[in-house]
């Protein structure tokens, strides 16, 4: 019987003359980015296989004849953080709570006998799987970081939302945002973590609203424009006054007239599990109902 095999193809797009893009389609449509500044590499972000990462920084360092020298984690899920080993002679940084929830994790679901599980359910990953070696990041930032390279600026935010440490990057020379998993563009939003702060998602998108943008790279889907912004929390606006409707109604979670979005959910878990959340996130915090 032949082997099975895993398609770990990524696609590579130039969007601005100094940031790239590498793509995961067979990942829920997944991103990685990159700014070359005038002596270095910051890179965004490390895909889920290591040889994906790998292949990423290869391509960077020779296309602009410059040293990666930073990794920056916009969050700690794994498909943003399992590429990281192909970073490891980096500086690697992010939000302050980004390296404590690494740290819970290591301890709760990125043990051995977890990728163990992995490779048993998913045989045909084994290989990439052993190569995976999560790295807790050596500087972090609590609200704003900067990085300046003779003239270009990148500025990294922490802002929670979708998980308790995402953050997000901002290179104003050429009006790109790299948004992590705070914008999944062509998809409905990823409501999920039990820690994340659905308040400070929505105060998230108010400050980039004040940028001035002109592309955004999300943490999965498609390069997109500022207008994307509106439209989402648009959306999240609506959304958290369908469920306070519904709260003061005394209806069941499952009665929330959910209104109309663009894109459809990538997975049947994702409006469930939102609404769970939400449910409990604006009964426990009753002073943001308003």
């Amino acid at each position: 019987m032949a082997k099975t095999t895993i398609n770990i193809s990524i696609e590579l797009k130039e969007v601005t003359p100094h940031t790239m893009v590498a793509n995961y389609k067979d990942y829920f449509d997944l991103n990685a980015s990159a700014i070359a500044l005038n002596n270095f590499i910051i890179v965004i972000d490390a895909l889920v296989y290591p040889r994906q990462a790998k292949e990423f920084r290869e391509y960077l360092e020779q296309k602009y004849n410059l040293p990666v020298k930073f990794l920056f984690i916009t969050h700690f899920h794994g498909d943003h953080v399992y590429g990281m080993s192909s970073f490891k002679d980096v500086e690697i940084f992010g939000s302050v709570s980004l390296i404590k929830n690494m740290k819970e994790r290591m301890n709760k679901s990125w043990t051995k006998e977890a990728f163990d599980d992995w490779k048993k359910n998913e045989p045909e990953t084994a290989e990439l799987v052993d190569e995976i070696e999560i790295i807790i990041p050596h500087n972090s930032f609590e609200t704003k970081h900067v990085i300046v390279d003779k003239g270009l600026r990148v500025e990294f935010f922490h802002s929670g939302g979708h998980t308790e440490c995402s953050s997000y990057a901002y290179f104003p020379d050429e009006k790109v945002l790299f948004s992590g998993d705070l914008i999944a563009a062509g998809f409905w939003p990823f409501i999920s973590d039990p820690k994340e702060d659905f308040e400070g998602w929505m105060k998230s998108f108010e400050h980039m609203l004040t940028l001035d943008i002109k592309s955004v790279i999300p943490g999965h889907g498609p390069v997109v424009g500022k207008d994307y912004i509106k439209e989402q929390l648009t959306f999240m606006t609506q959304l958290k006054t369908a469920v306070l409707k519904a709260i003061s109604e005394g209806k069941a979670q499952e009665e929330v007239e959910i209104p109309t979005y663009s894109y459809e959910p990538a997975e049947d878990w994702q409006i469930p599990r939102a609404l769970e959340y939400l449910y409990y996130y604006y009964s426990k915090n009753k002073d943001l109902r308003y």
